[in-house]
């Protein structure tokens, strides 16, 4: 039997085809038949090194492109996280400034109650005969002394905290706080130094009082 093959190719890329093969031959009785051959068959596409290179490079740049994203990204976070550390920053040394002024205002205003009660005492000790005038040089001080520590407590409210770098202004809020917590330290001993002579005038205005009943 004599057989012609006609094969049929499909095209296609690199990826399996199958493809038909026919046969042409002659049976014994003379007459032509086809016999057809399925068959598979691979194609192959052959990549120049152009292409190899090409598709490298593509590769390498978007490589390349998604690493400077990422650091971009970083790099913005970053920036934004430290903005973040400033606001808080700032906010706290705020919120520190508000309770430090709250709490010596607390103080001064006590000594200030302090202070008239000692005035109001002397009042009545001289319109009782005695000598106030010691007692009155010694609370003037003191007088003194309260204001500067007012101010000194104004002078924590007028920190400016700075935006940019927030605990750079830390150093002179607790300077200025510092500063008005010895004012009042000092204010207070002078208020203090007043009761010794307070006491002496009433001990004397008694024995005075006592004297005079006595004589009489």
């Amino acid at each position: 039997m004599t057989a012609v093959f006609a094969i049929a190719f499909v095209a296609g890329n690199a990826y399996a085809e199958e493809v038909t093969i026919e046969a042409t031959a002659k049976t014994s009785d003379g007459k032509t038949i086809k016999v057809p051959i399925r068959a598979q068959v691979k194609e192959v596409r052959v990549e120049t090194k152009a292409t190899v290179k090409e598709k490298r490079d593509d590769l390498k740049s978007e490589i390349e492109t998604r690493k400077q994203e990422l650091e971009t990204k970083r790099a913005d976070e970053k920036t934004e996280l430290r903005a973040e550390a400033k606001i808080k920053a700032g906010k706290s040394i705020a919120k520190t400034i508000e309770k430090s002024v709250e709490r010596l205002t607390r103080e001064l205003r006590r000594f200030r109650e302090i202070q008239a009660k000692i005035e109001t005492r002397l009042t009545k000790l001289e319109s009782r005969g005695a000598d106030v005038t010691e007692a009155r040089t010694v609370l003037a001080v003191a007088i003194t002394k309260l204001s500067a520590a007012e101010v000194s407590i104004k002078a924590i409210s007028a920190v400016t905290v700075s935006a940019e770098d927030p605990r750079s202004s830390l150093d002179a809020v607790k300077t200025t706080v510092r500063t008005a917590q010895d004012a009042l330290k000092e204010a207070h001993k002078s208020l203090s130094d007043v009761l010794p002579a307070m006491k002496g005038l009433e001990a004397s205005i008694r024995r005075s009082a006592t004297s005079t009943k006595a004589t009489n």
